[in-house]
């Protein structure tokens, strides 16, 4: 099959998925219906049952989607950004922002609270693997884990555990939640044997 000739189904399936993110931001999960998604997809429900058989189907597409969409937003922000420090804010100010700014995650929060838990908790090591790829070089620096204290991938699980609690818990100071993280990372990374 052509480019051309994917192309119209693919927009669909994007349609669809952008429907999706608005109708579960609008009715949240426990209320979400098929019928929701098809009107704020703008297409017909045979349309959203030929490219979603089940709603499981919609939702494990749209959270894949959403995941990488958030993942690629994260790593252009830290390749844009210097090395060390300035990288590690770059990472942190950015997916607090997008995470903040996502409607149906913050909608996911408030109406399906035990569901969104139960989310973490299954993917919670795909979330500290895709956060290994932009933290662990930075990580394998510092002071703790060159003496052998610490690894980094542990290192990186705490910290996306600590990410995890800014979406869980708001932040009333987010704009200074990169600040403190790099003045953090700045004491993991000193040379001097107080940080070990």
């Amino acid at each position: 099959m052509s480019a051309a000739e994917r192309a119209p189904s693919d927009g669909t399936r994007v349609r669809i998925l952008d429907g999706a993110v608005q109708a579960v931001a609008r009715h949240g999960l426990a209320k979400l219906a098929m019928s929701d998604v098809s009107r704020s997809a703008g297409v017909s429900r045979g349309t959203l049952y030929r490219y979603f058989q089940t709603r499981e189907a919609l939702l494990d597409a749209l959270a894949q989607r959403e995941a990488e969409r958030f993942f690629e937003r994260v790593l252009a922000a830290v390749r844009a950004a210097p090395a060390g420090e300035e990288r590690l804010r770059a990472m942190v100010d950015h997916a607090i922002r997008a995470v903040r700014a996502h409607p149906a995650l913050q909608r996911l929060l408030e109406s399906d609270p035990a569901l969104v838990l139960e989310g973490i908790r299954a993917r919670l090591s795909e979330l500290v693997g895709a956060f290994h790829g932009p933290l662990g070089p930075m990580l394998e620096e510092t002071a703790l884990v060159r003496s052998g204290a610490v690894t980094s991938h542990r290192l990186v699980e705490w910290m996306t555990r600590l990410f995890v609690s800014f979406y869980l818990f708001e932040d009333p100071e987010p704009d200074a939640t990169p600040h403190a993280l790099t003045a953090l990372y700045r004491l993991l990374a000193a040379r001097g044997g107080d940080a070990a």
